[in-house]
């Protein structure tokens, strides 16, 4: 049983980070219809950003994080402007190869300047852990499943609020009917990937800590991605959360319990099965998908 809890706890940590990457992913897909195969990317770079602004420039952590917010969001702006300013009067096609594209070249871009070598940010906070009975974790990791809550809770409140979020629900619903209630759309569009790309960014810098960081790590985790938000449904944020927990549980228990060569096939597997019974997702609504 003390196995058992304590698998459970690594499985909700690696679920967090999922959590935080298929909510900005599906944030863009629900609002702009934009398939974004270049998110892993974003989760790179912010790993990046956070590993390089502690160890070069010697920045307390909170400060490392503030970079990453800034940095992510300017990567969500330039990501827009390629992917949908440029693209939205094409088909959805367009934007899924300008997306494989993009990840490219931000794959080479990171590989040139700052090359092959694998990094792992490790702090004074490395050597701390907590203990919760029989479970022990290393303070970075507990860390990760309290700051996704922090940040799907700030966004919540955001979308519920605030009139950015009640702008972003409307373009979700419909976009001519949203500008025609004055609501900006190119900056809501802008603002959308923004945050997709900021909680990317922030995932990817948690994640540094426990997982080393090199320019192929998107490639995985924007299939993962894509691999909840299909369980979840959808455009749907909530079904994104709950499927990001589950995969990361899974994933945790099929690699303790079986093999450990299961661990990246039993999530793929599982979303053949939804997509065979239950195209919508898990918990999400039917959409037509081309």
């Amino acid at each position: 049983m003390d196995l058992f809890l304590q698998y459970l706890a690594n499985g909700i940590v690696i679920g967090s980070a999922y959590v935080l990457v298929a909510i900005g992913l599906t944030l863009i897909f629900g609002i702009l219809g934009v398939v974004n195969f270049a998110h892993g990317e974003f989760y790179m770079l912010g790993a990046y950003a956070g590993v390089l602004t502690v160890t070069l420039l010697g920045l307390p952590l909170i400060a490392a994080l503030v970079v990453v917010i800034a940095f992510s969001a300017v990567l969500g702006v330039f990501a827009e402007a390629i992917l949908h300013r440029a693209l939205r009067e094409r088909d959805m096609t367009s934007s899924i190869i300008a997306s494989f594209g993009l990840a490219v070249a931000l794959q080479n871009a990171a590989l040139l300047t700052i090359g092959p070598r694998p990094m792992l940010l490790q702090t004074d906070l490395s050597m701390l852990a907590v203990e919760f009975g029989p479970v022990y974790l290393p303070l970075p990791r507990a860390l990760i499943p309290v700051a996704m809550v922090v940040m799907v809770g700030l966004l919540f409140a955001v979308l519920r609020y605030t009139w950015t979020g009640r702008s972003l629900r409307a373009m979700a619903q419909h976009r001519t009917v949203a500008r025609l209630c004055g609501v900006r759309v190119e900056r809501v569009a802008m603002v959308t990937f923004m945050v997709g790309a900021g909680l990317a960014g922030v995932s990817g810098f948690l994640m540094s800590s426990v997982l080393m960081v090199t320019p192929v790590i998107g490639n995985m985790i924007v299939l993962k991605a894509f691999t909840v938000v299909i369980l979840g449904g959808m455009g749907d944020i909530m079904g994104a959360a709950v499927a990001g927990l589950l995969l990361g549980v899974v994933e945790t228990m099929t690699s303790a319990y079986l093999t450990n060569g299961l661990r990246d096939i039993i999530g793929f597997v599982i979303v053949i099965a939804v997509l065979l019974f239950r195209p919508q997702g898990l918990f999400g609504k039917s959409v037509e998908r081309s």
